[in-house]
């Protein structure tokens, strides 16, 4: 596909910006709507020993997606190029789940959920979960119609988003 023939989207940081936006109210007004608790009572102990320890594996987890990604690449400024033009990352995290910077948000967001405990965090985890999975379904099929066969083999290796222990070895 030539540079002139490619689809032009508006830079990925305002779907980000607008997404979370949307989400951020939808969570609040769930709460107000439903009358739920501002905050989630929770001991101490499960606030700092779940939190933190969700918070900085999801920062790790991030952090390494990207680097193994590209930033170029992980804010959306390759998108619908050809297999000429691109090439479909296996190794680093992409070795044990097919989306780990979703992943990674995820597990940021339930960690800020423990430390702060606050009810529209909670929703706002399970609607990003939805988002992702969906997202995550979207860009299967533009990945199977770049890549065929090779992003084939590569989805029945490695899965979806819970990450397997051990990572499969590449031929």
């Amino acid at each position: 596909m030539t540079t002139s023939a490619r689809r032009k989207m508006p830079p990925l940081w305002i779907f980000i910006i607008v997404f979370v936006t949307i989400y951020t109210a939808v969570s609040i007004g769930i709460t107000v709507l439903f009358g739920f608790p501002w905050h989630v009572p929770m001991p101490i102990a499960l606030v700092f020993g779940a939190g933190l320890p969700f918070l900085v594996l999801g920062l790790v987890l991030l952090v390494w997606s990207i680097r193994s990604l590209s930033m170029r690449r992980a804010m959306g400024k390759e998108l619908f190029l050809d297999k000429s033009e691109s090439k479909l990352i296996t190794h680093g995290p992409y070795a044990y789940t097919r989306n780990p910077i979703y992943l990674a948000v995820l597990i940021c967001l339930l960690g800020w959920f423990f430390l702060l405990r606050l009810t529209p965090l909670g929703f706002l985890v399970v609607i990003f979960g939805f988002h992702f999975f969906a997202v995550a379904k979207w860009e299967e099929r533009e990945l199977r119609q770049r890549f065929g066969p090779e992003y084939d083999e590569y989805r029945k290796r490695v899965p979806l988003f819970v990450p397997r222990l051990i990572r499969y070895k590449q031929q």
